[in-house]
């Protein structure tokens, strides 16, 4: 920790920290907020949704913050690499299942047995690892949406992937910010406790840290 000085420039973006949580679990969930929040802005009540990557810390926000927005009546789909992650998963999304998100076949086909057959609206990456482009791809439906948001992405097989399968969808690169990034993303932390047991269990492993922050929230 330091004591210093910040240059900001008028163009730049910035963040308030909050006084409800702590500085570090504060600056862990802003470094990914921009994924939660445009998720916030793509998806639509009673679309389907599918998260590859979603056992992470950016995937886990973005499965919150679309169950919300789906309602009722949508699909939220989370895709994991085992049983540990579906298990943890289970808690804040509807339905999670089990594939390698560097097979596009495997995920195309779970994707679709936890959808009822059909392709889901929107597909949002949050995989940290290479070659998952036409894992994300082809599960959405024509004139669907993709969102990119992990930085292992390579966009010309992305690109030149939707065009070898005949997929006409939007394709957005994640660029870590969208408007309001910063209060949408910390008010998921708010809102749910299990959200919040979630990050603190995996994130922060000391026990007097876990104890100030549930001790400062629900005094």
């Amino acid at each position: 920790e330091i004591k210093g000085k910040a240059i900001l420039f008028e163009s730049g973006i910035y963040a308030v920290l909050p006084e409800d949580m702590p500085e570090t679990l504060a600056l862990a969930a802003l470094d990914v907020a921009g994924a939660p929040a445009q998720v916030a802005k793509l998806v639509r009540p009673c679309e389907s949704v599918v998260i590859l990557g979603s056992a992470g810390k950016s995937g886990m926000l973005c499965a919150y913050e679309a169950v919300k927005r789906v309602g009722p009546t949508g699909n939220v789909i989370g895709v994991v690499r085992n049983e540990k992650e579906k298990a943890l998963l289970e808690r804040v999304s509807s339905k999670v299942v089990i594939a390698d998100a560097t097979k596009p076949i495997d995920v195309l086909n779970a994707v679709l047995a936890a959808n009822d057959g059909k392709e889901v609206d929107v597909a949002i990456n949050c995989v940290n690892v290479a070659n998952t482009e036409m894992s994300t791809i082809l599960p959405v439906r024509d004139m669907g949406i993709v969102y990119f948001f992990s930085m292992a992405t390579s966009f010309t097989k992305a690109a030149l992937g939707a065009e070898g399968v005949g997929k006409d969808v939007t394709m957005m690169v994640g660029n870590g910010y969208t408007k309001d990034h910063a209060a949408i993303t910390l008010e998921e932390l708010r809102e749910s406790a299990v959200l919040r047991e979630i990050l603190i269990s995996l994130f922060f492993k000391n026990p007097l840290f876990s104890n100030f922050y549930i001790n400062i929230l629900y005094v």
